[in-house]
């Protein structure tokens, strides 16, 4: 009956007031009555997972009545049409939670998006003030997988230009709210003007403004249909059949289904709340205000509030303290749960679960089931690692977040000085102080020095401070004030130390100080912080030992990072004995410190719940095998890494490791390496500097398995200079070797005679290694890609390539003994050749070459070139980059074999070379031209425009001045048939005026 009083007398008030807008008035008065739940132990009957099956088989779900859009979207983005141009712009527009994104993500995830793109990029924009140096470094780190760490724009314009040269791209922006012509100028004119034909942005908004600036007409996202919407609800919130069982729970679900108006986040939402507050769903079907049309459902705010609500306190007050993070930022799960703890929000449920962590994050699949979260990124392990809030769900939250915390939730430009919880994103917010804040964030925008580090010792309260990639190089003696300090982050800072007095923190729970790689030494006294459970010390490369005793650091459940030290006073391997909760990550530095084989044995790493090892040696020393044989790890562990081992062998454990996807094996000095093949999970293996090994043979694949190397994609062979024989072990009929392999790497393996037979491998590298490897291509049958960098390279094998009827793509990189490409007759398959620091060749010569699937044609860096003969690639070539050739004076082609399918040409600092006037009528289907610094060239086009008056995209000079006047020269004689754009600029629109060079310029786009 609790629960049936509680929720009724919510729903009478939502209805006395369903006229009225949301206020703090209402929200206090809401969260005034007692929820459901809100009497439960925090954390009890949680669901500890989330099934991934049922949350894909939810988001395919939403787009069931989305088909034609889907089947639309994906045509446009797959579009080879003859006439496309270079980038071309697909607008999303819908109202908040329709499903934009779940749409954007689904198209994007589709496996002929990622074969047709060269790079994706997504790029979260969520309503913030778009932030140029945010989207390149977004860019950068989906193409590269690398967090760029710069913020000057000129450095990210060179990146993302060198990053996206030629590629065929695919960019998403995930809801923009606003775009200025400025910032969309900019990235035209800077990175999107080098891209390959046939890139594509996509883009979700609920401006239809946004669209329109870039150019098109906006695919307009509605509501799901009434059938497909109840479909979404009742598979989220029933089992099977029971919604039908229930002669009064179908018609109540499908009423409520309905009132949420086909959109996918509030469908979601119901159904989560039918499923999980079931007490709550069932006292809906009994009241009277079952009827729907009464209540104020209609409202998606009010849906949200309810779905907020109806949440047992304890996930209601996580889903707020991460509501107080802005709209839009990526929030990395871990790090919130170590916040989450540290002010509080988790609780232990019962004597038999102890760790807040495993609590913290049942909390955090429950709210990911309920549809809370969304836009999960995970590594490459399939954990979970960042998210982030639906902007629906995020403008209620924090508005409820002040009623839950009982203190008002500081903003920046009105912080009062009772606020609870606050983050601050922007460099004002120094100028602010709360006496009684609990969570201050300051993130790298911010140039917080250490001056004003000394200021935020008045925030006595302080539980969690985020001090992250703040240009801060030292800490205050005084940071011991902060005594209520659970979680302090200096991560990516500049400090070099610590001060003493941070080891008075006694509540202390997370020590954060990655990615300090000036950071020499922590502070003796470090065993003092007993009640520390995350001691983050990851690349940290300047750290040359860890205080003694660490080993009393009982509570740790993480530090990735163990570096022994020589002296007395340093931690040893020993220590690790009391760490009984480390999990995750370890890696241990500097073995050759190790005491004995005793302190190894002691470290009982097996029973240590470990996904990633590391392992490694400075030099070598005595025991090393016996010690590495007894840092065997559990058999859960996904990752090894072995460095610097100099043993004779490797330790007997490592084929019985079962579960590893990843080994690096670096620098050491085994003559055999170890029996691997039978390890079905493995996906990955490096092997580097192994200077010992000759053969690779029958040791390597292990006795008894029929399958070897059964999950094996990628194998790198690095730096053997004695690996001459590579040889495969006989298996069965039945059996397989390498089935899986797609990527082999070889380098620096100057001996190796031929690769063996391996039949699924479609791209290979080889550099500065023995050429005669060449001569196995003809057993690569499925090979796609080859890239030859610094070796020799005598063209007569090239024909071999010939042979693969699969051949497509061939680099040819700093080849200093290449001087001439030899006469094949027949190259059918082949679809893209580069040519690149070929320092002797003096003549390209691809006039006799039977081209007939080349599309991409690449020349770079070829300081002798002299001329380049075109020949028969006429019939598919639609890209061609000339770029730093001094000496190249001529394009050689005929009037019968003309490059007339051209669609792209960049010529760059060629400051010799001539195109005739003939040869520029030839690329009649040109689409996008860009010359720069080529002095003969540039003349030519601006004595003759009328040369290029067809071409709808042409650059020439480096984007000032000059190049906006050659611009207009040669827009005022096109003809009217001829459409001209500034990059992807609206036909038959002007843009705003830009000052270039001090001088307001305003471009005329012509039809």
């Amino acid at each position: 009956m609790q629960t049936s009083a509680t929720a009724s007398s919510f729903l009478h008030l939502l209805w006395s007031r369903k006229e009225s807008a949301i206020d703090d008035d209402l929200l206090r008065q809401i969260f005034e009555v007692r929820a459901p739940h809100d009497t439960e132990l925090a954390g009890s009957g949680i669901q500890w997972e989330v099934d991934d099956k049922t949350l894909h088989i939810t988001k395919s779900m939403e787009v069931l009545g989305w088909e034609f859009d889907k089947k639309l979207i994906l045509s446009e983005l797959l579009d080879s049409n003859i006439d496309q141009i270079q980038l071309s712009v697909i607008p999303i527009v819908g109202i908040s939670g329709i499903g934009k994104t779940t749409l954007a993500q689904l198209v994007y995830e589709e496996e002929v998006v990622k074969k047709h793109f060269e790079v994706r990029a997504w790029v979260k924009v969520a309503g913030r003030e778009i932030r140029l140096q945010h989207i390149a470094q977004e860019i950068l780190k989906s193409a590269t997988g690398i967090s760029c760490p710069l913020d000057d724009l000129e450095d990210l314009d060179e990146m993302v230009r060198d990053t996206l040269k030629s590629q065929i791209c695919l960019f998403v922006f995930d809801e923009i709210h606003s775009m200025g012509e400025g910032s969309w100028l900019h990235m035209n004119q800077k990175w999107f003007n080098v891209v390959g034909l046939g890139s594509k942005v996509l883009i979700t908004s609920r401006s239809y403004d946004v669209g329109k600036i870039m150019g098109r007409k906006p695919i307009e996202l509605r509501g799901l249909s009434e059938h497909a919407g109840w479909s979404l609800c009742r598979h989220l919130a029933f089992d099977s059949s029971e919604g039908v069982k229930n002669p009064l729970t179908s018609p109540m679900a499908e009423n409520l289904a309905a009132l949420c108006q086909g959109s996918p986040l509030l469908l979601k939402l119901v159904g989560s709340l039918m499923r999980h507050e079931k007490e709550f769903y069932d006292m809906l079907c009994s009241t009277n205000l079952s009827d729907g049309k009464s209540m104020p459902f209609a409202d998606a705010s009010i849906v949200v509030l309810l779905s907020i609500w109806a949440l047992p306190r304890h996930l209601r007050q996580c889903l707020a303290y991460c509501a107080t993070f802005p709209h839009g930022y990526a929030l990395d799960k871990e790090k919130i749960i170590k916040m989450w703890i540290a002010v509080g929000l988790v609780k232990k449920t019962s004597p038999g679960n102890n760790n807040l962590e495993d609590i913290g994050s049942a909390y955090f699949h429950q709210l990911l089931c309920r549809s809370f979260f969304m836009d999960i990124t995970r590594n490459e392990y399939g954990d979970i690692v960042e998210f982030q809030i639906p902007g629906l769900i995020h403008d209620i939250a924090k508005d409820a977040a002040r009623i839950i915390f009982k203190k008002k939730i500081g903003v920046v430009g009105s912080v009062s000085e009772d606020a609870g919880h606050l983050s601050l994103l922007l460099p004002s917010a120094r100028k602010y102080y709360a006496g009684h804040l609990e969570t201050l964030i300051l993130s790298s925008l911010i140039e917080f020095d250490d001056i004003q580090v000394q200021s935020l010792l008045e925030f006595k309260y302080l539980k969690s401070l985020d001090l992250s990639c703040c240009r801060i190089q030292s800490l205050s003696d005084d940071v011991c004030a902060l005594k209520e300090l659970r979680y302090l982050n200096l991560s990516c800072t500049l400090i070099e130390r610590l001060p003493d007095s941070i080891t008075r923190l006694s509540r202390l729970e997370t020590l954060d100080v990655s990615w300090c790689y000036r950071l020499k030494q922590l502070p003796k006294q470090m065993c003092k912080l007993t009640h520390l459970r995350h001691l983050d010390l990851l690349l940290c490369e300047s750290l040359s030992s860890l205080p003694s005793q660490i080993g009393l650091l009982r509570s740790l459940n993480s530090m990735p990072l163990f570096v022994l030290g020589k002296d007395d006073d340093c931690g040893h391997l020993g220590e690790l004995k009391r760490l009984n909760q480390l999990r995750g990550r370890l890696e241990i530095r500097n073995l050759e410190n190790a005491r004995g084989i005793r302190e190894a044995k002691d470290a009982k790493l097996d029973q240590k719940n470990l996904y990633h090892l590391g392992l490694s040696w400075s030099c070598n020393c005595d025991n090393c095998f016996k010690i590495l044989e007894y840092l065997r790890p559990n058999e859960q562990l996904k990752v090894l890494e072995l460095t610097g081992y100099m043993g004779t062998e490797f330790p007997t454990w490592m084929p019985c490791m079962s579960s590893l996807t990843k080994i690096s094996i670096n620098d050491c000095g085994c003559k055999e390496l170890p029996s691997l093949g039978a390890l079905k999970f493995l996906v990955e293996l490096q092997l580097r500097g192994m200077m010992n090994i000759e053969n690779i043979g029958p040791e390597f694949y292990g006795y008894g398995s029929v399958d070897v190397f059964l999950s094996l994609e990628q194998l790198g062979l690095y730096d053997m200079p004695r690996l001459s024989r590579w040889s495969l072990p006989k298996v069965s009929a039945k059996g397989s070797v390498f089935r899986s392999l797609k990527t082999l790497t070889i380098e620096g393996c100057p001996q190796l005679e031929g690769l063996p037979s391996l039949r699924a491998l479609s791209s290979l590298i080889i550099w500065n290694s023995n050429s005669e490897i060449l001569d196995s291509l003809t057993s690569l049958w499925s090979l796609t890609s080859l890239l030859i960098k610094e070796m020799e390279f005598p063209p007569l094998q090239m024909k071999y390539l010939s042979r693969l009827s699969s051949f497509k793509k061939l680099m040819l990189f700093n080849l200093k003994d290449f001087a001439y490409l030899p006469n094949i007759e027949e190259f059918r398959t082949l679809e893209h050749l580069g040519i690149l620091h070929c320092s002797n060749i003096t003549i390209i010569d691809l006039y006799h070459l039977h081209l007939p699937s080349l599309r991409k044609l690449h020349i770079i860096e070829c300081e002798k070139l002299v001329c380049i003969m075109l020949g028969r690639i006429h019939t598919a070539a639609a890209e061609l980059v000339i770029e730093d050739c001094p000496l190249l004076l001529h394009l050689y082609s005929d009037e019968m074999l003309t490059l007339h399918s051209l669609r792209k040409l960049i010529i760059n600092r060629c400051p010799t070379l001539y195109i005739s006037e003939y040869q520029f009528k030839m690329l009649e289907k040109l689409e996008y031209l860009f010359i720069n610094e080529c002095p003969r060239l540039e003349m030519e086009l601006e004595m003759e425009p009328s040369l290029i008056s067809h071409v709808p995209c042409v650059i020439l000079g480096n984007h000032k001045l000059e190049q906006s006047t050659t611009l207009r020269k040669v827009s005022r004689v096109s003809s009217p048939e001829s459409e001209w754009f500034l990059l992807t600029g609206t036909k038959g629109e002007k843009t705003k005026s830009h000052t270039v060079a001090d001088e307001s310029i305003e471009f005329e786009l012509l039809k």
